[in-house]
């Protein structure tokens, strides 16, 4: 059981990758211009794919743990913990990252869809599998963080 769910979110997560493809080329992306643009998008989806495989075919399948109540309790107050320590965290490396390439992470809108499509990936496969909430705060941080610095940071 547990290996038909874990190929299951793995199948799921490589359609998210597919999908953010899929969106960014023919609804999202406007500025597809050269070739350089095209294997931009690719490797923006490409990329997390040796991370799901890895995460997939190493991690997860040798680390199954058990999701009880009593594990729920015992994790919510650190996973909350986690959540708020990476919003700010990745907050503070996206506002450093622009500080240092005098740009704007809305002019390389390719790195926002990686961090987007990587994390969601992520967060989906672990999500289906154990739901390690402390795993779930990160993710979780991560995401806020990018919607918080996009939207009301980078304006």
């Amino acid at each position: 059981m547990k290996l038909k769910n874990l190929n299951i979110a793995f199948f799921i997560t490589t359609g998210i990758s597919v999908f953010v493809f899929i969106y960014l080329v023919f609804l999202g992306y406007d500025e597809i211009k050269t070739l350089k643009d095209v294997i931009k998008i690719i490797a923006s989806v490409l990329f997390p794919l040796p991370l799901l495989f890895f995460v997939r075919f190493i991690v997860i399948e040798h680390f199954l743990p058990e999701n009880t109540d009593e594990y729920k309790i015992k994790n919510q107050k650190p996973a909350t913990f986690l959540l708020l320590v990476t919003v700010v965290g990745v907050i503070l490396v996206m506002q450093f990252l622009e500080f240092l390439i005098h740009k704007k992470l809305e002019d390389a809108l390719v790195i926002a869809h990686l961090i987007n499509s990587t994390t969601i990936s992520s967060y989906v496969m672990n999500f289906l599998l154990y739901n390690n909430l402390k795993a779930n705060g990160i993710l979780s941080g991560v995401l806020m963080a990018l919607a918080i610095h996009i939207f009301f940071l980078s304006a």
